[in-house]
């Protein structure tokens, strides 16, 4: 019986803790450039067609990648040796889980133009993701 205890306290700890982690789609959008917005609200993009939305999408992706590397860097500078090593072995396994992640986004399309652009939409979200958590990382 302690042990379900033990369980249940743990589960709503995590629970109660997800909010924190966790980004909402309005805070990651808020996180997109001005630049991406014009870029998604002009040419081709503006039309949809997936030349002009990838160009934006990956454009955006080189931005949010500098500011993510940035972020990480600056709070890399305030930690010690053990955490990070910490923060080093838990961005490398991001690293992983995103790209899993986002061709697991891909592979449900089955493949087409259409795949790609979620491949793309997901890195991007998922790096802003990972910018937010790292701003508001407490060891």
């Amino acid at each position: 019986m302690m042990k379900v205890w033990a369980i249940a306290i743990v589960a709503a700890g995590t629970i109660a803790a997800m909010p924190v982690l966790a980004q909402s789609d309005a805070e990651v959008s808020a996180a997109y450039t001005p630049l991406f917005d014009r870029c998604m609200k002009s040419g081709d993009a503006a039309q949809g067609v997936t030349a002009g939305v990838m160009d934006c999408l990956g454009r955006e992706n080189i931005r949010q990648d500098a500011r993510l590397n940035h972020t990480y860097k600056v709070v890399m500078g305030g930690l010690n040796a053990p955490r990070k090593a910490t923060l080093r072995g838990l961005q490398r396994s991001w690293l992983e889980e995103r790209e899993s992640t986002c061709h697991a986004a891909m592979d449900e399309l089955g493949g087409g133009t259409a795949s790609a652009i979620v491949y793309s939409n997901c890195f991007l979200d998922e790096t802003i993701k990972r910018t937010l958590y790292l701003k508001n990382y407490r060891p």
